[in-house]
């Protein structure tokens, strides 16, 4: 799951980019042009592209972009749920190591102590893992303000366009 979120959200980091360097370059043309990126339809004068090829925005090639905020916050609520499941993990993992603690404290035992050591080797990547989940969801809401932005540079052109 964490390679799936980074390798998202570079993804989505490189389409924004992208996107941005293009409204840039539209801007400077003037404003007699219409931004053929942000059109409502994806399609090109041969008929409807694929998914794949909607979404990298090079080119000339269009990218809707309400249908990526759409996707962008489905992925974002997923991720969302996974944080969630983490958390929740970890600080059971968590409660349990203080428990295991206060056992090794109270007693004289060896179980206490080994217990001790076993889930604080368990809570240490969950803290690790949940921590990166917990900044990468942070870096997405980052990137759906981005992908608003875009949105209403692109509708302030439009209407200054006349259209």
């Amino acid at each position: 799951m964490e390679r799936r979120i980074l390798s998202y959200r570079r993804y989505m980091d490189e389409l924004l980019e992208k996107l941005e360097k293009a409204q840039a370059l539209k801007k400077g043309e003037g404003a007699g042009k219409e931004k053929s990126w942000t059109t409502p339809a994806i399609r090109n004068e041969e008929g409807q592209k694929s998914e794949r090829e909607e979404r990298k925005g090079e080119g000339g090639r269009n990218v809707d972009l309400e249908e990526l905020k759409k996707e962008h916050l489905t992925q974002i609520g997923f991720f969302q749920h996974e944080r969630l499941i983490h958390l929740i993990v970890t600080v059971v993992f968590a409660l349990m190591e203080m428990l295991s603690l206060i056992m090794t404290i109270m007693s004289d035992e060896l179980f206490p102590i080994i217990l001790t050591i076993l889930i604080l080797v368990l809570l240490l990547p969950y803290i690790r893992h949940y921590y990166i989940l917990e900044n990468e969801v942070q870096k997405m809401y980052a990137q759906y303000d981005r992908i608003s932005q875009l949105q209403n540079c692109n509708s302030d052109v439009a209407r200054g366009n006349g259209t």
